[in-house]
């Protein structure tokens, strides 16, 4: 399933709208160690695209919020952090954010000339409160979308496999078509 394909899910919030799609979840491996031993492991993180315009471009033109009169765009993906697993918020001092944003080119957050919203900036705030209920509102509406996340994962990583075989196996066909032409070429043995 392409990204153009996958389904847009739209939340009103602050004046304007929020778009959430479901992307493909991101795998980590490493090896875990228990006293003497160790063994592989591994941990998958359901993450989602997040914007204020359906085109996800993070242009206020497209699609805003406001806060305290001014439009703002919202545009980046983020990821879901394990249970128990937390952010300090340090307005609430507590664990609170259980989503972490993944770098933006442009900045996750922008102003309505395009520029990059800067985290001691009021709105920076507000935005990232705005953001984190659209997240909590999708996340009540769709308590799996983990498991779609995932099997995004695990579908483009089997397509990925299934293509390096089809590659194989035509370098495989491609060189024993080369031994035929070798074999034929051999010439037969001399007669003692």
């Amino acid at each position: 399933m392409t990204d153009d394909q996958r389904e847009t899910y739209e939340y009103e919030i602050a004046d304007g709208k929020v778009y959430i799609q479901i992307r493909q979840a991101e795998r980590k491996t490493y090896t875990q160690y228990n006293g003497r031993s160790s063994s592989p492991a591994e941990e998958i993180q359901g993450r989602v695209w997040i914007s204020t315009d359906p085109q996800f471009e993070g242009d206020t033109n497209l699609g805003f919020v406001k806060v305290r009169g001014r439009k703002y765009a919202i545009e980046h993906v983020v990821k879901r952090l394990r249970d128990g697993e937390g952010r300090l918020s340090l307005s609430e001092k507590r664990l609170t954010m259980h989503w972490s944003t993944e770098s933006s080119y442009r900045g996750g957050y922008r102003n309505d000339q395009g520029g990059r919203v800067k985290y001691e900036a009021k709105a920076y705030g507000v935005l990232g409160e705005i953001e984190r209920e659209a997240l909590n509102r999708f996340e009540a509406d769709h308590p799996d979308w983990q498991l779609v996340s995932a099997r995004y994962l695990f579908e483009n990583e089997r397509d990925r496999a299934l293509s390096k075989a089809r590659s194989l196996r035509e370098e495989a066909a491609k060189e024993e078509h080369r031994a035929r032409q070798w074999e034929a070429r051999i010439p037969a043995p001399l007669a003692v």
